[in-house]
């Protein structure tokens, strides 16, 4: 599917919301690597922004950003590698997964979209939505919770601070309110009573994030403010791992395909080894 979309030539082209910059990804460049006995693709994804109403570049002159121009990058790295679990081959469960490279010179948000993208139009692969029993019973296993923290907000249509004199005048306006808790040590018993409970008062969203180790689980919750109607509920399951690297090798090997790869692949041994899955 890769190779097909290469040799045609073809696009992918997306908005980004609520901004007039749009994204192209315009080509993938693959090669393969080996990681136990299993092979893994290293997808090395070319994608630009352009519809660009501002911004310059300054080199030896300066040049002002106009709508048609391209300001983009070659070096997008994405790790594919397959999992099969299971005993029974008629039982399989299989699947792959995604590692991405987030490079100190690039946008997190803007490298996962681009693998979003690539994965649902390109591969055709689903993303898993993980379900929120599924994270209860695997924070249940860790028994007592390390960091818990806790986000509330909620924003309301308000005019009432508006003063009398200037009110003829006044077409709308937005309240915004927050609200930050966090946690240590607490054990899973009331992680599971606050989430069964309601939001509180005023607050439309609630945002749950649980660090266990290189681990972090988010979990959401919504509401409707004036009915108390829950309007999405969603859970995230994210394995994170840094790595240093030395100013040698932000100069000169960054975007080295070894090096990359060399990166990728102690993220893998590390998931998969804390997942109990190698």
């Amino acid at each position: 599917k890769i190779n097909l979309f290469t040799e045609k030539g073809g696009a992918i082209t997306y908005d980004n919301r609520n901004k007039t910059k749009r994204t192209v990804i315009k080509g993938i460049d693959l090669t393969e690597h080996t990681f136990g006995n299993n092979m893994c693709l290293l997808m090395q994804i070319s994608a630009y922004s352009t519809n660009l109403y501002d911004g310059y570049l300054e080199a030896k002159e300066r040049i002002s950003f106009e709508k048609e121009h391209k300001l983009g990058s070659d070096t997008n790295f994405v790790m594919i590698y397959p999992l099969i679990n299971g005993i029974d081959s008629s039982k399989y469960k299989y699947y792959f997964l995604i590692l991405i490279y987030e490079d100190p010179a690039k946008n997190n948000e803007d490298i996962s979209k681009i693998t979003r993208e690539v994965l649902n139009k390109v591969l055709q692969l689903p993303i898993a939505n993980i379900k929120l029993p599924t994270i209860l019973e695997e924070l249940k296993g860790y028994g007592i919770i390390p960091e818990l923290q806790v986000k509330y907000s909620a924003v309301f249509n308000e005019d009432n601070d508006v003063d009398v004199k200037y009110r003829e005048y006044f077409v709308s306006g937005k309240f915004k309110k927050q609200k930050e808790d966090n946690f240590k040590n607490m054990p899973f018993e009331k992680i599971e009573d606050l989430l069964k409970e309601p939001n509180e008062e005023d607050y439309q969203k609630r945002e749950v994030k649980v660090t266990v180790g290189k681990k972090e689980f988010r979990i959401s919750k919504e509401l409707l403010s004036e009915a108390g109607e829950v309007l999405k509920e969603t859970a995230e399951k994210v394995f994170n791992l840094k790595t240093s690297i030395t100013q040698e090798e932000l100069d000169t090997k960054l975007y080295n395909k070894e090096f990359v790869v060399s990166k990728l692949i102690l993220v893998l041994e590390n998931y998969l080894s804390t997942n109990n899955e190698l």
